[in-house]
């Protein structure tokens, strides 16, 4: 077995030659060896930026890997962590972070990842935040720090009714809480046809998901992030968890998606990513077409790829959800 931590930095870039001929961004046997390749090659030139930056984009698919097949979310965090200390300014890396504490509940340091991501301001655009991105950001700051709010509430529900006197603004600050809290809690996110995007109640979602209630709808069903449902005229697929980023983001995405939107959230750091995004599609594809064989769920236009269901489609996930934001983004 080769002891890379004695090899010379030109030995180093024939391994790595040698590593993209085999690329498959889906192997971590291939993710893990790259990572070793890059971590020495950072070591013996720590000035190549482009050592670096393939380095952190192996942590990430690192992490992914732990978070998604592994639920070692606290092994996911310090892969994303490292990320930050090679490349600080990658606001990508914070805004992933976010999303980590947040699936933890540590919404005080969601908080922080998430303005760390909107405050940073990268030299490389690849690690920049999209427009998109950056409301994405915004929307779960406020989400923690609801919250935060929400646990300072039932805290404070403990406390004495004589002890809330001792500091009359308080009781005044719940009262206006209260009244303004009353509506049912929604805690399912509902989006039809990829636009209509709505938030609703626990009943809602039981009976707008059933897919033998619904049949005339396509239904995408995000009940936690390994059990991923797609649902037509009552047949029910599973979808693996590295392939629904992918089929979110056209199915939000109606109108059709570019080629190089696509590549710039997921696969940019690869040395041939038009290949890599062409393989990601036929697998999709392939995962699809047994729902309604005589249906091409994924239609290729000029320069990108459009959703084509011949039926209203509806998506749920639960608020707290944040696979897909975190995976695609």
């Amino acid at each position: 077995m080769i002891r890379m931590s004695t090899l010379s930095e030109e030995k180093l870039l024939e391994l790595e030659d040698a590593w993209w001929e085999k690329e498959d961004e889906t192997d971590l046997g291939w993710i893990n060896e790259g990572e070793a390749i890059f971590r020495n090659l950072s070591r013996v030139n720590p000035k190549e930026i482009r050592y670096k930056e393939t380095l952190a984009y192996l942590l990430i698919k690192q992490g992914e890997d732990l978070k998604l097949r592994k639920h070692s979310y606290e092994k996911a965090i310090v892969r994303f962590s490292q990320v930050v200390k090679i490349v600080p300014e990658n606001a990508r890396a914070y805004y992933r972070l976010g999303f980590l504490y947040f699936y933890k509940k540590h919404w005080a340091k969601s908080i922080d990842s998430f303005q760390h991501s909107l405050n940073c301001h990268p030299r490389q655009s690849r690690n920049q935040l999209e427009k998109e991105q950056e409301m994405k950001a915004h929307y779960y700051l406020v989400k923690a720090t609801q919250s935060i709010l929400n646990e300072s509430l039932e805290r404070i529900k403990q406390i004495p009714t004589k002890d809330l006197e001792l500091f009359g603004e308080m009781k005044h600050l719940l009262k206006e809480m209260k009244e303004s809290g009353r509506a049912e809690e929604k805690p399912y996110q509902m989006i039809v046809n990829g636009v209509e995007f709505s938030e609703i109640s626990e009943r809602e979602y039981d009976k707008l998901s059933d897919p033998f209630e619904n049949k005339q709808y396509l239904i995408l069903n995000q009940r936690s992030m390994n059990d991923v449902t797609l649902s037509l005229n009552g047949r029910e697929i599973s979808i693996p968890a590295t392939q629904v980023p992918l089929l979110e983001y056209l199915m939000r995405h109606p109108e059709g998606v570019r080629n190089e939107d696509i590549i710039q959230r997921r696969y940019r750091q690869s040395r041939d990513p038009h290949a890599t995004l062409r393989r990601n599609i036929a697998r999709l594809r392939n995962r699809l077409e047994p729902l309604a064989p005589l249906n091409s769920f994924i239609e290729t236009i000029d320069g990108g790829y459009r959703w084509t269901s011949f039926y209203p489609y509806r998506m749920f996930k639960h608020n707290r959800d944040v696979s897909t934001d975190l995976l695609l983004d």
